[in-house]
């Protein structure tokens, strides 16, 4: 019976502070530079790329006269756009 006690080893607890910031900084780094490349590729990216898709095909003047027929403006009246 005795032969299946075994003896339990001591724990390691000299520098295991240390060691455990080590790893946790580590840990963190990473964490936190695949969440910069995330929010870099999911959010930046993805919003500049919708303002070159949306100006490529943008028209100010057209925009604009749009507008000024909804009566958007009440500085410019309807004659003075006709007479340009």
């Amino acid at each position: 019976m005795s032969g299946a006690v075994t003896k339990l080893a001591k724990p390691l607890l000299r520098g295991y502070h240390l060691r455990e910031i080590k790893r946790s900084v580590g840990v963190a780094t990473a964490v936190a530079c695949g969440v910069s490349f995330g929010w870099y590729w999911f959010v930046i990216k993805a919003r500049r790329d919708n303002y070159v898709n949306f100006y490529k095909n943008y028209d100010a003047e057209a925009d604009f006269q749009r507008m000024k027929a909804a009566g958007v403006f009440n500085c410019c009246k309807e004659a003075e756009a006709d007479d340009e």
